[in-house]
């Protein structure tokens, strides 16, 4: 499967305007696309109360093939339409970065529940060599983690491998709340992580916290 995750960065007032032809599109997507699995947006937490003047926002896809991302999904007549209206209020471009999957899990409840924060951390390592390294300890994380999870608290909890170049790594967690997510990040095994790789194979860390929209879906 391919995981996307993109930043959507809006003009000022663009993000009304955006999701109403995003609901057209998110309409045909769960009807004629099967093959996107996930379709699920955050917004920052600086824009949790006014989500029309977020500058940003956050999303998070997996399609089963890259094939059904460039070839179904982008060339569908919804999204040529889409693109249309959606493209004039947007300051960039879409900025895609693919991932494969490590370990983890998506829904841990089995529900789709909604989530009450979303956090999104990626790391890029000081090599190939060095990603290889976070890998195996990021996989043998989410394993311990899965194991002892409580699902009501954490309901996801993945970690993936970048596409794009050999030292990009991702971590993205759904949570009840943001007390359910400070208590993840403080584990033990989460902190040794952090401690055990701060200086030999991390260059650096991007991470931001986001609250769900209310729009798409987490699975099918």
């Amino acid at each position: 499967m391919l995981y996307l995750f993109a930043n959507v960065n809006f003009l000022p007032g663009g993000y009304a305007p955006w999701q109403t032809a995003y609901d057209k599109l998110g309409e045909y997507v769960w009807k004629e696309e099967p093959t996107t699995l996930s379709y699920y947006f955050g917004i920052p937490y600086d824009n949790e109360h006014d989500f029309e003047s977020t500058p940003l926002m956050f999303a998070f896809e997996v399609y089963d093939e890259k094939k059904s991302l460039y070839e179904t999904h982008f060339n569908s007549p919804a999204m040529g339409k889409f693109l249309n209206d959606a493209l004039p209020v947007m300051s960039t471009g879409f900025d895609l970065s693919h991932y494969s999957a490590v370990g983890g899990f998506l829904d841990a409840p089995g529900d789709s529940r909604q989530c009450g924060v979303m956090y999104d951390t990626k790391i890029v390592a000081k090599s190939a060599e060095a990603r290889a390294v976070l890998k195996d300890r990021l996989a043998a994380l989410a394993k311990k983690i899965e194991a002892g999870n409580d699902a009501a608290q954490v309901l996801t909890w993945m970690v993936f491998e970048g596409l794009d170049n050999d030292k990009d790594l991702r971590v993205y967690g759904r949570f009840k709340d943001r007390a359910a997510m400070a208590k993840m990040n403080e584990r033990e095994d989460v902190v040794d992580f952090w401690k055990e790789s701060r200086e030999g194979e991390i260059d650096r860390i991007e991470q931001r916290g986001y609250v769900p929209n209310g729009k798409g879906w987490l699975h099918r």
